[in-house]
């Protein structure tokens, strides 16, 4: 077979991969980001399951994530990672509990054949079960201010807010986060699941058996609330501080570097588990030098580019960038431990260095 190959750089050129500009939203997708704190958005979703199940599945799954699925009851879920032995994230998912011996997690494709392939090699098949649930299951996603009174719409054929009963939003609207239940959407059974994704933004995730997925999709589309992108859903991520896995954090990242200490992803209390080690030792013992921190741009803030402090010295680099119709240019960068909230740093562009104000996470004013 004949190979072709680019001439190599120099030893001493430093090389680097293509600065990537985040795509501005279009009238329709400002309009649904503009929905989202006075209404709900409905989004598909991209997370692929898999399922534990077995009498020692809860055993089983605790020892392979950061989080206590131990403690959890049917009807209960929370959002975890797993680690490798060295305390590097391999993957981020959502994990409920369905009944005694039933877990279903969700996670991005990206991750999902490496989770499967870990959870195959290390647990017992007498004790639990793995098993792909791509193609049982669809998935949408809906969020916004008013995010149960939306769901709550779902419900019936011909139901308008002006029919809709206060207390079946306000049953929905008092769902604690993580928790998660029957629901129907006309003649479709689906699992609804209270997930604080956009952080106050409430939302449910919408989980259906792939034979209703037509049903499901139809109702949504001619529901009131309007459709978001992926654009959409990156903004108001990026804007609540979320991270996303192959852009944010990857497998050289410690999970205290994502903040996943911070929004809920690790118990330090449970037992033992791959990579415990390393997030114990850090947590009781140090701290991490690096995180992920906010960024407000005085220019468009390139994915890849380098954060620098006044002195010229990379203290950084921008992960997630997203143009906020309320924000600005705003971004999900890496940033070492010595640079404050508040501080101004610069941002290595194609057309040169502009300034940029770091911020903790979420955004002020953000979700």
């Amino acid at each position: 077979m004949n190979e072709t190959s680019e001439p190599k750089a120099p030893a001493d050129v430093e090389t680097r991969a293509p600065l990537v500009l985040p795509l501005a939203l279009t009238r329709d997708e400002v309009r649904a980001y503009e929905a989202l704190r006075t209404d709900a958005v409905w989004f598909e979703s991209a997370g692929k399951w898999s399922s534990f199940r077995g009498p020692k599945a809860a055993e089983a799954l605790n020892g392979l994530v950061t989080n206590d699925v131990v403690l959890l009851k049917p009807g209960e879920g929370q959002y975890a990672a797993a680690l490798t032995p060295k305390g590097k994230i391999m993957a981020d998912m959502l994990i409920i509990r369905e009944d005694d011996e039933t877990f279903l997690l969700s996670m991005l494709p990206a991750v999902s054949e490496s989770w499967l392939a870990l959870a195959r090699k290390y647990v017992n098949p007498r004790l639990a079960k793995v098993a792909d649930e791509t193609d049982r299951y669809a998935t949408w996603m809906v969020y916004g201010a008013q995010a149960p009174k939306a769901v709550a719409r779902l419900g019936s054929v011909g139901t308008t807010a002006a029919t809709l009963g206060d207390v079946m939003v306000s049953a929905l609207a008092a769902w604690p986060v993580w928790h998660h239940g029957p629901w129907n959407l006309g003649p479709a059974a689906v699992r609804l699941i209270r997930a604080p994704l956009l952080g106050s933004l409430p939302g449910f995730i919408v989980v259906a058996d792939a034979a209703d997925a037509d049903v499901v999709r139809d109702r949504l589309e001619s529901s009131q609330s309007q459709r978001g992108t992926r654009n959409v859903w990156d903004v108001a991520r990026v804007e609540a501080g979320r991270p996303v896995f192959g852009i944010d954090m990857d497998e050289n990242t410690l999970p205290q570097e994502a903040n996943l200490d911070t929004i809920g992803a690790i118990s330090f209390e449970k037992g033992c588990y791959t990579g415990q080690e390393t997030v114990a030792r850090i947590h009781f013992r140090g701290h991490v030098n690096k995180s992920l921190r906010g960024l407000l741009g005085s220019a468009v803030l390139p994915q890849g580019a380098a954060v620098l402090d006044e002195t010229g010295k990379t203290v950084g680099d921008v992960r997630s960038t997203v143009a906020s119709p309320r924000l600005g240019s705003i971004a999900i960068a890496m940033v070492r431990r010595e640079v404050k909230d508040g501080q101004t740093v610069l941002i290595e562009s194609d057309s040169g260095a502009f300034a940029a104000r770091v911020s903790s996470l979420p955004f002020p004013g953000g979700a």
